[in-house]
């Protein structure tokens, strides 16, 4: 008789019932009758007692077989991997070159970033990167290329249909790049942006100077760019950069999709036709200064109601022996929801929202072990301890089997995305290719994971875990620390001021050209309404239209500027479209902004930037200039919207040198060339055309000003009315 299967639905409820062999259904229900009627035995009861998934025996998950990259190596000496994946009808590229941020100069750091950028934003020697934009667009494809930290990489990914096209423009990239002066400024631009930006963020300000205090401000693992570095940089530095490291038998290529690798084979020999390998003088890698010591950090942040902490030291080797048993410590102790640290801090003492440590291992230079949290400003160091404490205790017990089981469980289930894509395959294939490990290297560590004991986690943490040598470092509002942070150790207050970019050097001034920069003064004093009127200058009010550039177009503001000399300004500005007023006001002792938002402290930067506007005006610029001991010399002559001007340089004034270019003619200042904030409080070389000048209460005032930073025009002004010496409320200067 057949197999039988029956379902029967009580109640809402499904219950199947399979019978097996020739027993048939009236026997069955015959037996489940005179079974029903026995009395259950203990057995029995316990059987029945059980959840259904309880007791139940799970075989080992079979392991994984990943596809195997397939390796060649060129005559030129580029390693290429293959892996043939035919799912969809796409090509893509990885490349990573030895290079890196690492081997820059000192004095020109970021020089390595800008070169990537520039690489592919310039363009190759037959076409614009604008042009090569365009073709990738149409083509629905992408070709990229940046250099980090310790490598360089490159990508491209095409239709199948399009790997002729891409191929080539991946390899005129890394072969041809132009470096177009344009595109070189424009990055510089935006890297002078991000270093005017670096401290809003708490979080970016803690890992920055964790860094530098692990490993020193000056090593190449924890230096920053500044104004300085970037504006050293040249077009030849970017050349030399790459023509020392972007070689064939430094680079490793890997592909993925849907090719034929013996076709693909050809094709890519035959798209790198002509780039030829070359000794390559590699430097050695920086040591990482591994001594240890505690040090504690203090960055004050005033405007910030929580602590960001950072904690640890020195780490170590990913090919360490130990390694397999540190990644079980850092698992219990700070790795994901159910490690003691989020237990512990977070749960039981509802001391931070989010806590944590990474595994601390690097692939050839030690990497760093570090504990971060996020506590607010009233628990900072009770937190700090609280952590200290955890670590201490983890050196000193053995974990839990429990434990053990779940850090072994969570990292092996966590490292199937080891094997999610085969584009993770192959980036990892790269990757160990690049730092000469082996290509199994995650099978091996799996492997010595799950042989993991707890003695090996007690051990591995006592010997490398050393919280009494953590460098620590807090960023928050110090006046509202539950205890003195020096409670912790020794504390160094860590001034994170921007440094500004050091002034343009001039030639040196003969007795000639500051006779003859005076002169040309004293004309232009005179000619702006004479000394003893600017001097008479006490407050000034402006009141008209201002049409900015912005990233998102033209937009169109009524402004109104009140300054009341020497140093409070007011300046009210209101967007017609948009029914929005701003203001930006200078106190006597205070600064600050009103918005949409409400108000807020000004950020000292623009506090100082306001200053310096109030010192550009001319009335008390003019004035100043009109001392004996003022450092003036002059440069020459320049023709200026097709009027001929001298140009006088001014050093050293409060708002630093400026130049003015005063017309040979009328003696007006035709435009004012300075160092001044852009509209990212990035550092910005001005131009200030001021024009229409017009007489207010017998000193000369320009109705129209127009602003160019680097070279671009960014705003324009119009005024419909100006006031000198008019009574202003003290009031509008008050917060």
């Amino acid at each position: 008789m057949r197999n039988l299967l029956c379902c029967v639905i009580i109640w809402g409820c499904v219950f199947v019932v399979v019978a097996w062999g020739e027993k048939p259904l009236e026997a069955l229900e015959s037996s489940n009758m005179a079974m029903a009627a026995d009395t259950p035995n203990v057995e029995t009861m316990d059987v029945l007692s059980k959840k259904p998934h309880e007791g139940l025996v799970y075989p080992p998950l079979n392991q994984p077989q990943p596809p195997v990259p397939r390796r060649v190596e060129l005559d030129s000496g580029m390693i290429i991997y293959l892996l043939e994946d035919h799912e969809l009808p796409i090509v893509d590229i990885s490349v990573q070159i030895r290079t890196g941020a690492i081997y820059e100069p000192e004095d020109k750091i970021g020089l390595a970033a800008i070169t990537g950028a520039v690489m592919r934003t310039g363009g190759t020697t037959s076409k614009t990167g604008d042009e090569l934009d365009e073709i990738l667009e149409n083509l629905a494809a992408s070709v990229e290329v940046g250099i980090g930290g310790d490598s360089g990489t490159a990508s491209m990914s095409v239709l199948k249909e399009d790997l002729d096209t891409g191929l080539a423009i991946l390899a005129d990239v890394l072969m041809n790049p132009a470096f177009r002066e344009d595109k070189i400024e424009l990055e510089k631009v935006q890297h002078r942006s991000s270093i005017a930006r670096r401290n809003d963020s708490a979080r970016s300000i803690t890992s920055r100077e964790f860094r530098k205090l692990i490993h020193g401000a000056d090593s190449p693992y924890a230096r920053t760019t500044e104004y300085d570095t970037i504006n050293s940089i040249t077009r030849d530095d970017l050349v030399a950069f790459h023509a020392k490291y972007f070689r064939p038998n430094n680079t490793i290529l890997g592909v993925l999709g849907d090719f034929n690798s013996e076709e693909i084979l050809g094709k890519i020999r035959g798209a790198f036709t002509g780039w030829q390998p070359a000794e390559i003088d590699l430097p050695e890698k920086p040591k990482v200064h591994e001594d240890m010591a505690r040090r504690v950090g203090l960055v004050t942040k005033d405007d910030v109601n929580q602590t960001n902490i950072r904690m640890g030291h020195v780490g170590w080797l990913r090919s360490n022996e130990d390694y397999p048993a540190l990644v079980v410590g850092c698992q219990i102790l700070g790795i994901g929801f159910s490690s003691r640290l989020m237990n512990s801090i977070r749960v039981e003492k509802g001391l931070a929202y989010s806590v944590g440590n990474n595994y601390g291992a690097g692939y050839d230079v030690p990497g760093v072990f570090l504990i971060v949290c996020a506590t607010k400003s009233e628990s900072t160091v009770t937190a700090t301890e609280a952590i200290l404490a955890e670590v201490e205790r983890m050196r000193a017990e053995e974990v839990s089997d429990e434990e053990l089981k779940q850090a072994i469980d969570g990292f092996m289930n966590s490292s199937v995305f080891d094997y999610d894509s085969k584009g993770e395959i192959l980036s990892r294939a790269l990757r160990y290719a690049y730092y000469d490990y082996p290509q199994d290297f995650v099978e091996q560590l799996m492997a010595e994971i799950r042989n993991v004991t707890k003695s090996d986690v007690q051990r591995v943490v006592a010997k490398y875990m050393h919280p009494d040598q953590f460098t620590i470092l807090a960023v928050g509002k110090a006046s509202d620390f539950d205890k003195p942070l020096d409670s912790l150790g020794d504390v160094t207050e860590i001034d994170i001021t921007i440094p500004t970019p050091s002034p343009e050097p001039v030639p040196e001034a003969g007795e000639g050209d500051v006779a003859k920069a005076r002169e040309i003064l004293a004309a232009a004093t005179e000619a702006h309404g004479g000394l003893e009127n600017l001097k008479q200058v006490k407050t000034f009010v402006s009141i008209g239209e201002i049409v900015m550039n912005t990233p998102a177009g033209e937009m169109t503001m009524d402004g109104e500027f009140t300054v009341a000399l020497p140093g409070k300004s007011r300046n009210d500005m209101t967007i017609p479209a948009m029914g929005m007023t701003m203001s930006r006001v200078l106190g006597a002792d205070s600064a600050w902004m009103v918005g949409p938002q409400g108000s807020q402290t000004m950020p000292e930067v623009f506090a100082q930037e306001g200053r310096n506007v109030i010192f550009r005006l001319d009335p008390p610029l003019l004035t100043y200039v009109s001392g004996a001991e003022v450092p003036v010399q002059h440069l020459g002559e320049e023709d200026v919207n097709g009027q001929m001007a001298d140009v006088v340089l001014v050093s050293d004034t409060p708002a630093g040198s400026i130049k003015l270019f005063i017309d040979q003619e009328s003696k007006h200042i035709v435009k004012k060339a300075y160092q001044a904030l852009g509209q990212q409080g990035e550092p910005v070389q001005r131009e200030e055309f001021p024009g229409d000048y017009r007489v207010i209460s017998g000193v000369k005032v320009a109705f129209s000003i127009v602003l160019v930073d680097n070279g671009e025009k960014v705003a324009e002004v119009t005024l419909s009315e100006a006031k000198i010496n008019a009574e202003v409320d003290e009031s509008i200067f008050e917060q």
